[in-house]
């Protein structure tokens, strides 16, 4: 499945989110994922949906998204590393 067939239905059922009223907010966090997974690999949309597991990247990355609302954060807190590795895979903009 590519990045951008991301749907709130297939992300709630992902993170096991039954919660009706949440579409706004998952449709939200999906956006904020693609932008965080964007950012960290310098790749665009098109380059995204050539790589399948960047869309579990995304939805590993919502369901943290949605799960931690901390305002503070722990100093022991990182990226998960299954997500960092699939990123780290891709990243075209960082320096070895």
């Amino acid at each position: 499945m590519k990045i951008s067939e991301l749907t709130p239905e297939i992300v709630k059922d992902y993170c096991g989110i039954s919660d009706s009223d949440s579409d706004d907010i998952i449709t939200a966090l999906i956006s904020a994922a693609k932008a965080y997974i964007k950012g960290y690999t310098g790749l665009d949309d098109s380059q995204c949906d050539e790589h399948e597991d960047l869309t579990i990247a995304c939805m590993v990355l919502v369901n943290d998204m949605f799960t931690q609302r901390d305002y503070t954060l722990s100093l022991h807190r990182q990226v998960a590393p299954t997500v960092k590795t699939i990123l780290s895979m891709y990243a075209v903009n960082h320096l070895g």
